[in-house]
């Protein structure tokens, strides 16, 4: 997304009738890469962003799990944490609480398994845990929510605090929880293939990666109703890859249907993490920093905040794609909260910039 600017020979007229913002592009094509946009309506200024993505010192750890002070949990033959070091010497499928608790399944007894706390000790008894069927979710207050076969031999949904939770004879998996207390949860409904249910919003809107059965296992919930989730992407017309990890507000993480990503959870920053062999990544949401022109003693000079150290500007004269990037290599200064680099008088009739983590 870019648009043409003419460089006029009035300083003050872009100024006031050439409204700028910024857009960025998934850090895996190419870097992070903010655009110039001037003369865009209203309509077309929405914020936008793109996630940026960390590779983490940790390989073959699954499932990982993050909360809001950024402390990662994962199993590896036990339950890690990257703050505290090894926290149980068995256990799979971690969860971690905004108040550090975690919960994790077990083996007791029997085929199944049961669910274990590491400030609790063992919270569920009788090998009632089926980690083939469903996963589970623990919040900051304690409450567990859970996925069992009913008497009916549907799976239903279960809190540790308030008992069952669904009964109606299909099948729910998968739940999650909030701080809020709400709850999501898989649903398979007739006709409808996979849902994704709340306990306050009701059924919820198709999101991008549901596509047929299994298309979609809910992995976690943040407060402000943000869910991570495993769902498909689209290789060719009609064929699907799985899994990969979304976020229902921003979309799929990495959008290469080539690219496998499994587990994953999501805290209240919107910051995921998830694993793609052998290694644990961190996902952010990134807001592009906003470029403007403004007038300075040589003409004309672009700005940009300085808490966006990362970038650097590029430009090009080739108006026809494709574009042909070249670095700007002028001065940068510092003006108040803005970096500063004024605009060469040399580059003809237009130009099109742009601020990029990334080199041409």
């Amino acid at each position: 997304m870019a648009a043409l600017h003419k460089l006029p020979s009035h300083t003050n007229r872009i100024r006031n009738q050439f409204p700028v913002c910024a857009s960025i592009i998934n850090p895996l094509l190419g870097g992070l890469t903010a655009v110039l946009l001037v003369g865009q309506p209203a309509a077309a200024r929405a914020q936008a962003g793109g996630w940026a993505i960390t590779q983490l010192p940790v390989q073959y750890g699954e499932h990982p799990s993050i909360n809001n002070s950024g402390e990662i949990v994962w199993e590896e033959g036990g339950i890690y944490s990257s703050t505290r070091g090894g926290l149980a010497a068995s256990g799979m499928f971690p969860h971690l609480a905004n108040s550090g608790e975690v919960v994790y399944a077990d083996t007791f007894e029997g085929p199944l398994w049961d669910l274990v706390s590491t400030t609790r000790g063992r919270l569920t008894y009788g090998g009632i845990i089926d980690l083939n069927l469903s996963d589970f979710g623990v919040q900051s207050s304690g409450e567990v929510v859970y996925a069992v076969r009913d008497t009916n031999n549907h799976a239903q949904v279960y809190s540790t605090i308030r008992g069952q939770i669904t009964s109606d004879p299909t099948d729910h998996y998968n739940p999650c929880i909030n701080d809020n207390g709400e709850i999501v949860w898989n649903e398979l409904v007739p006709g409808v293939s996979v849902a994704v249910v709340s306990s306050t919003r009701g059924t919820l809107p198709i999101l991008p990666g549901m596509y047929g059965v299994g298309g979609c296992a809910v992995l976690g919930l943040n407060n402000q109703g943000d869910i991570c989730f495993s769902g498909n992407l689209e290789s060719s017309p009609g064929w699907y890859t799985w899994p990969h990890i979304f976020s229902s507000a921003h979309g799929a993480v990495i959008g290469d249907p080539a690219q496998y990503q499994w587990g994953g959870s999501i805290n209240d920053a919107g910051t995921l993490v998830c694993y793609s062999s052998p290694h644990l990544y961190r996902a952010e949401w990134v807001v592009p920093p906003v470029i403007s022109i403004v007038p300075d003693a040589s003409g004309l000079a672009l700005e940009w905040p300085t808490n966006s150290s990362a970038f650097h500007v590029q430009y090009t004269t080739n108006t026809v794609p494709p574009l042909s990037w070249q670095s700007w290599t002028g001065a940068t200064t510092t003006n108040g909260a803005s970096f500063h680099q004024s605009i060469s008088p040399d580059l003809g009739s237009i130009a099109l910039f742009r601020l990029s983590t990334g080199y041409p």
